[in-house]
């Protein structure tokens, strides 16, 4: 088979790439391992607004035309966020985002791709790049251009040669029944060791999780989940764990005529875990770079140039914060000393990925 541009995974990075590269005589391939797209879900399926990501990202234009989305997906809104620590001490911070309902969201973002021409198979999987063919379990695919938008482990990027996520923390979600007040909750310390617990609202019941540092928990990640949950007093179905990228972006997203998006990109918010937006910000410019390189021959590198412009800075900044972060989020009480030190607004600036105390 031969196509123009193959693309690795059908989540929001692969889904918002083959939107904006498909059309004008551009054989597009969208090829994803699962059954369903968007299923299971292994997130926490919150969405900021666009303003708020305009807020993050001040160099990213027209964010709303990614982030206005359909009432149909959207399973609630919130207006800010609490961060909890260890004593119970909470610290609002105004924020407006959506809670999805990830496993149509999904669905939404390829028919946009599939609506522009693009084309999808599932239950497909790459095995190999060898000698520019993608070998999969379709049949080898000859593609002019391959991006890799499967996740913090991308075979994309290894078979291409190129540097991987290095670090990854495990996550364990699940949904909850019950009513819950319309605003994020992350809670900090012994309860998630390097990372934090959430509760996500939605209108009818919650998105509740947590993601940690497995070097840090002695127990195993269920049993950690179990206590978080039974603390709450609530109930949980639909049950599933994933990887979150923890090393931020990798050194390079462009080899030859593979490009990486997404969480195979390590583009994950560090200070909050957010991946969606920015999968979706990275796909944008993936999806026009390839448009342009197929239709007039312009290098592929723009892609590097594009999102790194973007997007680079605060998530710098993010993980910078994150690691200094990992050196008093061992204790309790250091936890609750430090949250108490930075304060409100300095919290308010760790989760829109600013400096905390603009000297950082």
């Amino acid at each position: 088979m031969e196509v123009d541009v193959l693309i690795v995974g059908a989540g929001p990075a692969g889904s918002t790439t083959a939107r904006f590269c498909a059309g004008k005589g551009i054989d597009v391939l969208m090829i994803d391992r699962r059954a369903e797209v968007g299923y299971p879900v292994q997130c926490g399926e919150f969405l900021p607004v666009a303003k708020e990501m305009h807020d993050i990202f001040p160099q990213s234009t027209n964010l709303e035309e990614l982030f206005t989305v359909d009432g149909s997906v959207v399973a609630g809104e919130t207006t800010a966020v609490d961060m909890i620590s260890p004593s119970g001490r909470v610290y609002r911070c105004p924020f407006e985002g959506m809670t999805l309902d990830r496993r149509s969201f999904d669905k939404s973002l390829v028919k946009l791709a599939v609506e522009n021409g693009a084309r999808l198979e599932t239950q497909t999987s790459l095995l190999s790049i060898k000698g520019g063919i993608a070998k999969t379990t379709m049949g080898d695919i000859h593609a002019k251009v391959i991006v890799g938008a499967d996740g913090p482990r991308s075979r994309t990027a290894r078979e291409a040669g190129m540097q991987g996520v290095s670090e990854n923390y495990p996550a364990i979600t699940c949904q909850a029944e019950g009513t819950f007040e319309p605003v994020v909750k992350m809670y900090f310390g012994s309860v998630a060791p390097g990372g934090y617990a959430w509760v996500i609202p939605k209108r009818k019941g919650a998105n509740v999780g947590i993601g940690f540092n497995n070097m840090s928990v002695q127990q195993r990640p269920t049993e950690l989940f179990q206590r978080f949950v039974d603390r709450l007093g609530i109930e949980c179905h639909d049950l599933t764990m994933g990887l979150v990228p923890t090393s931020g972006p990798v050194p390079r997203t462009v080899s030859g005529n593979v490009l990486l998006v997404g969480d195979a990109a390590g583009m994950v918010m560090a200070t909050n875990g957010g991946g969606i937006p920015t999968a979706m910000i990275a796909g944008r410019h993936a999806g026009q770079t390839i448009k342009e390189h197929l239709a007039g021959g312009s290098s592929l590198d723009k892609y590097e140039q594009l999102w790194r412009n973007a997007m680079l800075k605060p998530l710098k900044i993010a993980l910078r914060t994150k690691r200094m972060s990992d050196l008093v989020f061992r204790h309790d009480r250091l936890v609750d000393l430090t949250l108490r030190l930075i304060g409100r607004k300095g919290l308010d600036r760790t989760i829109r990925c600013k400096r905390v105390f603009h000297v950082l």
